[in-house]
């Protein structure tokens, strides 16, 4: 909830706020308070208690609850500027103060202080030529029938104050009009004031709106999903093994030069005798042993025979022919 004061001369409102959307990157349009949206939201050329104003996209951006001046604001009149004073012939009128400088400066110590740079600037499209058009408080801007306007005295008095409740986080300026030349001022422009109920910095307002972040997903060794069955609720699922290389024998470290008095020198390995080949085994001679009788001619069991030498085939003298006596 927002309360402004005035000090019976007019000070021009801006509400508004720079729509952000840091998850596509691209900043939308402004949203601000638009008086022409307000206007056909309210049906009233001057904002009544309980008349909720409008955005430029006509959603809901503050609501008028009190006001204890004559109610006589203006919503028609543009925020005056360097080239409106030079209009109305104000010497050295690029150094008279206006509203619409006060914006910008505005604009641009809030964003220093909330840490926010270019497009992500509350009021980043807002320039000194280009401000949206203000709800002009106390501001007395008469209309008649046949459709002309004035600029004529503030009626309300000093100490009137109006009351508006913040529909949803939005960024209030106000700005105490510097117009000295016609009469919206009295010619006489003085401070207004301002308070803000349960407000806080812009900066801590900027972090808590500001979507968070999501955490960058990390990596894993494997793009397959580790299975948990099986496993306990909130167990951590095992690691599967892998697989380990044979062990390399390690080379003997050579034998040192020197010995202790308690450990002697291991010898030098020699290289292994091959053994000599057998001798093949001679034949023995067996003594003649007698034969063994036999049965019907078959030798006995376990009896060897006698190995016989080849007897020599005599031819025997033929027979002497008969002679006839």
């Amino acid at each position: 909830m927002a309360a402004l004061t005035g000090s019976g001369y007019s000070g021009s409102l801006y509400a508004g706020y720079q729509a952000y959307n840091s998850k596509t990157g691209t900043p939308p349009a402004m949203e601000f308070m638009s008086m022409p949206h307000s206007r056909a939201a309210t049906l009233h050329l001057r904002p009544q208690v309980n008349d909720t104003m409008v955005s430029n996209i006509r959603e809901p951006i503050m609501t008028l609850v009190e006001d204890t001046s004559p109610g006589i604001h203006d919503t028609l009149i543009a925020a005056c500027d360097p080239p409106r004073y030079k209009g109305l012939g104000v010497e050295k009128w690029e150094e008279h103060g206006s509203c619409a400088e006060n914006l910008v400066l505005a604009l641009k110590e809030l964003n220093e202080r909330a840490g926010l740079k270019g497009n992500k600037g509350v009021g980043a499209d807002v320039t000194i030529n280009s401000v949206p058009a203000p709800l002009n408080l106390f501001m007395n801007i008469p209309w008649d029938d046949s459709g002309h306007i004035g600029f004529h005295a503030p009626k309300g008095k000093k100490g009137d104050y109006v009351r508006f409740k913040a529909e949803r986080d939005v960024v209030v300026v106000m700005s105490a009009c510097p117009q000295d030349v016609l009469d919206i001022n009295g010619k006489k422009p003085t401070d207004a004031h301002f308070l803000v109920e349960g407000g806080e910095e812009p900066k801590a307002a900027y972090k808590r709106t500001a979507p968070k972040s999501r955490p960058a997903p990390k990596k894993t060794a494997s793009s397959r999903a580790t299975s948990t069955a099986g496993t306990e609720a909130g167990a951590t699922p095992a690691k599967r093994p892998v697989p380990q290389k044979k062990p390399v024998p390690a080379k003997k470290p050579a034998a040192p030069a020197s010995s202790t008095a308690t450990k002697q020198a291991t010898p030098a390995a020699q290289p292994a005798k091959k053994k000599p080949a057998p001798k093949p085994v001679q034949p023995q001679k067996k003594a003649d042993t007698p034969a063994a009788p036999t049965t019907n001619g078959d030798a006995a069991p376990g009896a060897e025979k006698e190995k016989k030498k080849p007897r020599k085939l005599t031819p025997k003298p033929k027979p002497a022919a008969a002679t006839e006596s």
